[in-house]
């Protein structure tokens, strides 16, 4: 198995989903830039550690469930504002 790490030239973001927690997480490349792994944190450290923890609060972000099986994500304006579209055309029909 290899292990390698993306850049900002490869990729923005990087996106995962718990199922233990049902939650999205949206990661800046600059946070992962030239890094194999990442952990986001749900509680504080028993040792009370504050400095380069990545908080998953940070992180969240909702995505839902449309009635007709798509999931709302974010998607980008022409202006460049984040906005929600589905991950189906709006004027396909199911």
């Amino acid at each position: 198995m290899l292990k390698r790490s993306y850049t900002s030239e490869e990729i923005d973001a990087v996106a995962a989903y718990c199922d233990e927690l049902d939650s999205c997480f949206l990661i800046p490349i600059d946070r992962v830039d030239g890094l194999t792994t990442i952990q986001l944190r749900l509680a504080p450290a028993k040792n009370n550690q504050a400095r380069r923890i990545n908080w998953a609060k940070d992180f969240e972000f909702a995505a839902t469930l449309r009635p007709d099986g798509a999931i709302a994500q974010l998607g980008e304006r022409c202006h460049g504002m984040a906005e929600v579209a589905g991950s189906i055309p709006a004027g396909s029909t199911l």
